[in-house]
Parts: C-alpha cells; structure tokens; sequence
C-alpha cells in the first residue's frame, strides 16, 4: 500500500473500514480511485476525504473492461431512437388516453366520460391518421357508425410494403379512404375529402360522438377554400406564402382565414355532435391550433393581421384579387360588430363558451414523450441519459457541427481537471456553443450530468428532440437529418483527426432521424456515424465538404460502405419531428491533478 494511503489508513479510518479496503492493490485494478475517494470516503470518513482533497498529484488509469470500451454504439443508437418512436406509434398514443368501459359503454378521456351506443362518427386529415383511424376503430367496433379520412397519396401502397399490419384498416372498415395531395399539392382530390367530411359533420345530431384526427400534413389534405376563394387561388396564395418567408404561424393564420373547415371550422359545423380531437402534436410548444391549422380549436378570425402578413411580406398585390376582397371585406365586417359586442363583452364572452364547451382537444402524443422514452432505454442500455431539449431548432449544417463539438466538451469535462482548474479551451468551446444555441444553463445541466456519469462509472447519452431546417441551395439528394449527421462527422474528422485533442481521443456516436421515417423525399430516416464512419470515409477517399455543400447527404451516406450507416425505419405511422442522440464514452485515459 503507497505511504499516503497507510498513512489515511492510520490518521482517519476506523479499523472495519481498515479491514474493508485491506486489499488495496486489488480495489485500484478494478476500479477508481477517485470514484472511490467521492463515493466512500466522503461519505464514511470527512476527514479522509479532505486529506485526499489536499493530495495534489493522485494520478490514476482507469482499467475498465474490454467488453465496456469496444462495445458498438450505433446499434445502441439505432434502438434507443426505436423506442422512442414506438412510444408515440398510433396504438400506444390512443390506447394510453382513450379508455373503453364496454360493461358501462363509455369512453373515458381526461376525466370526462361519452356515453356510447352506435353513434360515433370519426374523420381524420394528415400523415399519421390511417394507424389511429385503425386503433379507434378496433376499440370501438360496432359502435362506429361511418367515417371518412384523408392520407397522403401512395400512403396506402406504402403501407402495404412495409407489411406494417397495424395501420391497414379492417376489411370491415366502416371509414371511406381518401388519398390527396400528391406531390404535397393542394389539389382537386383534397378538396373533395374536405367537401365530403363537411357534409358528414354538418347532419350530426347532440346525441353523436365525432372523433377528430389531427396529425402532421392535414392543412394540405382538407383543404375548404371559403367562397367566393376557389381552389387554385388557395393553393397559388399558400405557395406565395411559402416563397417569401412565412413562418409555420403566419401559414396558418391566412388558412384559418381563408378556409371554411379550419380554425375551429370543423367544430363549429358538428355542433351539436360531442367532439373529441386526438391530436398528435408536430410542432414546437404543443400549439393545437397549429396542428392541421386548428380544425377544432376557438379561434377568432383576424382578417386584419392576415392583410398585415402579406403587406409585410410584399405580396399583397400578388395575392388573387378574391383573396384580398374577401380579407378586406371580412375585415370590415368586424370593425361593425366590435361596436356592438364591446357593449356587453362579459355576455360576448360566455356565449362563446357555452359554443365550444362540448369540444375536448387532446394532445396524445409528441416530442417530449419520445424524448422520454429514449431516455428510459438509454438508461436501461447501461448509459446516464439526459434529455437535452424538445424544442432544438437550427440549420442543419450548424446543429451536427454544434452536437460535435458538444461532445468535445463532454469529453473535456470526463477529464475532472475541468471542473477543478481553468481549463481555456474549455471556457472556448462553451462559448462557441453558447453562442450557436445551446442555453447556458443547458451546458451547466450537461456538465453536473457528465460529473454524475463520471462517479457511475456511465457513459453520457443526449437526446434532443425539434425541428431541423435546411437551406436548400444545391441539387443533391438529401434530407434534413442525414445532412445533420454528415455535418457532425465533417466536424468530427476536424475536431477528433486533424486537431489534436488534450485528452486521449474517446468514442462518439451521433445519430438524427426524422421520426416519420422518411428524412426529406429520401426512404431512410436518417443517419448515423462514429469513428468508423471516419475511417470508412478515408478508406474510400471520399471528400465529404462538397456533398455538404450541394446538399447531397443521402447520396454520400449510399456510398460509404453500401449505405450501412443510413438509418431505416419504413414509414413509422407517426410524425414528432426530429429525434437526435449524441453518446460519449468515457475517456480510456483520464489524469486527476487534484489542489
């Protein structure tokens, strides 16, 4: 035993704890000695631990198992994105909040109860319906009456390959199937559906139940232009909207505006009918209204801020000579009714209350519960998890190259001088990362997490769930997460092979997929890579810049090693936006300089 520890031994321990770590030489084979020091002495003996404290030169080499550092991450990352997603996969959605008593007949959701005998109705518009119209179906059997939902089209002949048995409808289904919107294009077919679903809700009487379906996608497949507005000049305003810069909001303000069925539209035409909407959330914050623009959510129309919108945006006069008219016209509508409303606005207010009291919006799935999921098999894997953030936003580009050097950081801070000295490259990267929007009191989160991974003996796992963006400006094939993952490797082979790190290198894998599983007009997800993928990239000379550069990540992945490191998923049935996990092994090799 070293003279220091005979000496602690003597000065601090009583004789159990002499007797207990007796076999010094073998305790510091297996295991670490600081992480022994945190651990047990700070606990056992204060005394002890401040003698260590002041030992000012304790340098140790963790000796962990081969099995512990060789270990492949990707497979691991793959599967911890696949429970995150099968936790918000139709069935698992509706089943956790949309409870059937068959003794009683009632459906129970959020504490309210509907009385159910033959007289449900269900419709539906978006990407992710056809799996939920299943599971309502299936749990309510005979008690659907008929329905109607639109899907993206090839939707069904999709499905069918993926042999994904749990989103074919029965062939007992009492649901008409309308497929729209190729291309993603408002058009004649959609148009039709919407007509359809109006005339379905508009006979409903106040003993039925409607079940809404609101996912992803919906805007475009009920589209329900207000007369005198036409077809055409929907599509041309919304594609005017598109082009110069309108947000998701602005987006969705002209369509509550403009279209009959949105912006509360739809639960206005059922009334008296009982309305539930299972809304599966694709956007930031959880905004129901935002979903679908809003089908069965209050909301007051705002002509005003939509001729706002296109003034600020420069297409006013663009715009169809109907659509301006018709803002306008509505416009002025409102400013003769304020006068009579703002006479008795409490009575305003109640009477608009009792109209939507009768409307039960449900959020049953998004971002944050996959997030979570993730977490729990990350956790279950043997990793300390973190879930980072729900509402990550940014370029793609700058995101994998911000994830990269997030790792950096990690693995500066495994190394424990980080958190005891002034560590300069340390206090560089955070602001760097800081400053390309990792809040600051995220990067505190992450480095008291690394502390907590480190006195485990755990490798660190970051999940990050939002919305990714790409700045299309060249013509490759690609996605938004697969150019997400080979900026990170870009950032990697910069940080981890051109650079040389302060510490010895450790292992990183990064993954981000799109959760629908279709990363842009590509079939993958996404992507995944690690050191290997850089040393497959050296192998065959490949020169990832320019293919960043002319957005043609897919077709870069498709030649490294036959496409192994592009992740695959099929249609998931589902749609949370983009899911993201960043692991961080341990460094091999981690010096203490203690003070």
């Amino acid at each position: 035993m070293p003279p220091f520890f005979q000496s602690l031994r003597t000065l601090c321990f009583p004789v159990t704890l002499q007797l207990k770590y007796r076999s010094f030489n073998q305790f510091v084979a297996s295991t670490k000695v600081v992480r022994f020091i945190d651990t047990s002495v700070k606990h056992l003996s204060p005394v002890a631990y401040s003698a260590c404290r002041q030992f000012s030169t304790l340098k140790t080499v963790e000796n962990m198992a081969p099995s512990h550092l060789d270990i492949d991450m990707k497979p691991q990352a793959v599967d911890i994105v696949r429970n995150a997603i099968s936790a918000v996969s139709p069935k698992a959605m509706i089943e956790n909040v949309l409870l059937y008593n068959q003794t009683t007949s009632t459906l129970n959701l959020h504490n309210r109860q509907y009385k159910i005998n033959k007289n449900v109705f269900i419709v539906g518009f978006g990407n992710s319906v056809l799996g939920m119209a299943r599971v309502v179906e299936d749990m309510l059997g005979e008690h659907v009456v008929t329905g109607i939902i639109s899907i993206p089209s090839g939707l069904k002949q999709e499905t069918v390959k993926a042999h994904d048995n749990d989103r074919f409808l029965s062939l007992k289904t009492k649901l008409q199937v309308y497929e729209v919107a190729e291309n993603n294009v408002i058009d004649e077919a959609g148009h039709n559906a919407s007509k359809a679903i109006h005339r379905l809700v508009s006979n409903l009487t106040e003993s039925d139940v409607l079940i809404v379906l609101c996912t992803a996608g919906g805007s475009a497949l009920c589209p329900s232009p207000r007369p005198p507005i036409t077809l055409q000049e929907l599509n041309l305003t919304i594609k005017l909207l598109n082009e110069n810069g309108a947000n998701t909001k602005e987006v969705n303000t002209l369509r509550k505006n403009l279209e009959t069925l949105k912006g509360g539209g739809l639960a206005l035409a059922a009334r008296p009918a009982k309305i539930i909407s299972l809304i599966l959330s694709s956007v930031m914050g959880d905004k129901a209204d935002l979903v679908a623009s809003g089908p069965t959510c209050l909301t007051q129309p705002s002509p005003h801020h939509c001729l706002e919108i296109l003034h600020r945006l420069h297409i006013i006069d663009k715009v169809p000579a109907n659509v301006k008219r018709f803002l306008e016209r509505e416009a002025n509508l409102i400013n003769a009714t304020k006068v009579i409303s703002v006479q008795d606005p409490l009575k305003a207010k109640t009477e608009r209350d009792k109209a939507w009291e009768d409307v039960q919006n449900v959020i049953v799935g998004n971002n944050s519960i996959a997030c979570q999921a993730a977490a729990k098999r990350a956790s279950e894997l043997g990793y300390f998890p973190l879930v980072l953030t729900t509402v990550l936003t940014g370029e793609a580009k700058d995101l994998g190259a911000l994830f990269t050097k997030l790792a950096k950081f990690i693995m500066i801070c495994y190394d424990r001088r980080a958190g005891m000295d002034p560590n300069p490259e340390l206090s560089m990267l955070e602001v760097e990362l800081v400053a390309g929007g990792i809040k600051k009191q995220w990067m505190n989160h992450i480095a008291t997490s690394v502390y907590k991974a480190h006195n485990m003996n755990k490798n660190i796992c970051i999940i990050s769930g939002g919305e990714i963006d790409v700045n299309v400006i060249g013509n490759g094939i690609g996605g938004k997460n697969t150019e997400t993952a080979l900026s990170a490797a870009l950032q990697m082979y910069e940080e981890f092979r051109v650079k040389q790190m302060n510490v010895k290198e450790c292992s990183v894998c990064f993954l981000s997929v799109d959760s629908d599983g279709m990363d842009g007009m590509t079939k993958v997800a996404g992507a995944v890579v690690d050191q290997t993928f850089l040393d497959e990239v050296d192998k065959s000379k490949l020169d990832m810049k320019p293919y960043l550069l002319n957005n043609d990540s897919y077709t870069f992945f498709k030649q490294v090693k036959d496409g192994k490191y592009l992740v695959q998923t099929n249609l998931t049935g589902t749609d949370i936006m983009d899911l993201t996990v960043l692991m961080v092994k341990q460094p091999t090799e981690t010096k203490y300089v203690w003070k």
